[in-house]
């Protein structure tokens, strides 16, 4: 299942997400896509940029580890 593709069509939707960090852990949060923010990871393909809504803060997600995506 392409994650990142139904993640840049979710017009700003808020999803949860289930992916593992770089560090090997398990993360889930809850947010939305930010487009702005595109820029900061440029290059690297498999990468959004999401805002953290409960902790109010972006992170970036690979959406290669992405283990469950749910539009809220």
């Amino acid at each position: 299942m392409n994650y990142k593709a139904q993640i840049l069509e979710s017009d700003g939707s808020e999803f949860q997400v289930k992916y593992t960090k770089k560090d090997g852990t398990q993360r889930t949060l809850q947010g939305h896509i930010d487009y702005g923010y595109t820029d900061h990871i440029s290059g690297k393909k498999e990468y959004v940029v999401v805002f953290d809504t409960e902790e109010q803060d972006y992170r970036v997600v690979n959406t290669n580890t992405i283990t469950e995506l749910k539009f809220i």
